[in-house]
């Protein structure tokens, strides 16, 4: 079939339809933003995850330094309270000169009714490097105290008590942990800001994909995009720029379809001209001049041969005036559908074609058919079979045609072969298949156009519309 209206399979796909812009909110943040929001947030996290393990760490490191310096302690004071308690002439005041200094320890003697006598304080901590209330609190839990009782012949004079002291302890972590917080914070500010700076780098493909559709949308179909290095953004730009090549294809193809479609009004409109100029008009002339003449004869009262001639040749161009008139109207639109089943107007359109080309052979198979499946579809497969029969004889070098046409699956299928040289490989659709195609797809059908082992067949899927098939066969 074709070489000129040959070509690949030619798909359903709906058209494009084009709708008006429907206003959109603008988007409230960015995703660049979005994921830097997420990034500082994970980050956070992770920052209290690390500050609420290291004050837990340095909250059982503090017991266990104080632990050890009481355990350090207790023996130490004991000792004291041995000696003291032997030399029976001293008085108890001065026991808290006698007591040792310890580090992390604060040893205080006090009255047997509780009054403090005098103490022993560990190193101070000044109040520049005292860690707040809110830290100490963290870090220091529960005071542990020892109470060791001064008993001088058998009376108790004294009692020296024992304090762990956290605040020098409390002092360093606080320091070692703010040292650490300010390093990460700079680390992480610096690691941010970088990686906000490759974060737009690595998301700017989304950007020219954004212009790029806003060009599709302004019909600037000629906009192509450049191939990032990323695999998923390169998929993008692949498909985007298919995308803007088939809407550029599909756009020329419609204005060349639409100035062709000018053109075959016009050519349809001169060639109905030249038929009415060249066929009407003359059978008309003759038709009035043979009436005129006959009409002179019975008014004379000479009624002969000649005039049985005339009345003749006006019954003959009469009847050639009806034929001209039926092949008009038929070219038009076949007057037979909707009045008569649907297999016997394609009947009638291949006995046309036989009558006008009887060297080649004709043949239609139709099978459950119903009578008709509404004027759309019923001229659509009217169409589909005419354009396939023409094209086989126009183009293919082939001695028979067949057509087939059958319900199935809610689909009318139509298939025209022909015995001829089949599809060449570099033929293109030409305009009878793209105003075919253009028709199919607005009812959601399609065509395809391919080389068999018998020559060539167009194959074409037409939808039936619901409550659109006529009652019986």
């Amino acid at each position: 079939m074709s070489a000129i209206d040959g070509g690949a399979a030619v798909g359903a796909a709906p058209p494009i339809s084009r709708a008006g812009r429907t206003p959109e909110a603008r988007p409230a943040e960015t995703l660049r933003r979005r994921i830097l929001t997420v990034v500082v947030l994970i980050d956070v996290g992770c920052c209290l995850a690390a500050a609420a393990v290291e004050i837990v760490n340095a909250r059982r490191a503090t017991r266990v330094e104080m632990a050890a310096s009481l355990e350090i302690a207790e023996p130490l004071v004991r000792e004291t309270v041995t000696s003291f308690q032997r030399d029976v002439g001293r008085d108890v005041s001065d026991l808290q000169f006698a007591l040792p200094g310890i580090r992390h320890v604060r040893i205080a003697v006090h009255r047997p009714d509780g009054s403090l006598i005098g103490s022993r304080e560990p190193a101070q901590v000044s109040d520049a490097e005292r860690a707040p209330a809110w830290f100490a609190a963290l870090i220091s839990g529960e005071v542990e105290r020892l109470a060791i009782p001064v008993i001088v012949a058998g009376n108790p004079v004294a009692l020296v008590a024992i304090h762990g002291e956290a605040s020098d302890e409390i002092a360093e972590v606080w320091e070692d942990m703010t040292s650490l917080a300010i390093l990460f914070a700079i680390l992480n500010g610096v690691g941010l800001a970088a990686f906000a700076l490759a974060l737009g780098r690595i998301l700017a493909p989304l950007g020219a994909l954004a212009d790029g559709l806003s060009d599709l949308e302004r019909q600037r179909l000629e906009r192509r995009l450049s191939i990032p290095r990323i695999f998923e953004f390169a998929a993008l730009a692949r498909r985007f720029n298919a995308l803007a090549k088939a809407l550029s294809a599909e756009r020329e193809t419609n204005a060349l379809l639409s100035r062709r479609m000018v053109t075959l009004q016009d050519d349809e409109r001169r060639q109905i001209a030249a038929e009415l100029h060249d066929e009407l008009g003359p059978c008309l002339f003759g038709l009035r001049a043979n009436l005129g003449l006959l009409g002179r004869d019975i008014d004379s009262g000479l009624i002969g041969s000649d005039s049985r001639d005339r009345f003749e040749a006006a019954v003959e161009i009469a009847e050639r005036l009806q034929s001209v008139n039926g092949r008009l109207l038929r070219k038009l639109r076949p007057m037979a559908l909707g009045e008569a089943p649907l297999a016997e107007v394609l009947a009638g359109l291949l006995a046309e074609f036989e009558r006008h080309h009887p060297r080649h052979g004709f043949a239609l198979f139709a099978e459950d058919l119903a009578n008709g499946y509404g004027d759309v579809a019923d001229l659509t497969v009217y169409r589909s079979v005419q354009e396939g029969v023409t094209n086989a004889l126009r183009h293919a070098a082939c001695s028979a045609v067949s057509v087939h046409v059958r319900e199935r699956d809610g689909d009318i299928l139509v298939r025209v072969v022909d015995d001829g040289e089949g599809v060449p490989d570099a033929a293109s659709a030409g305009f009878g298949l793209v105003g075919l195609r253009d028709r199919l797809q607005a009812l959601q059908g399609g065509f395809e156009l391919r080389t068999t082992p018998q020559g060539a067949a167009l194959e074409v899927t037409i939808p039936i519309a619901r409550d659109s098939r006529s009652p019986g066969q």
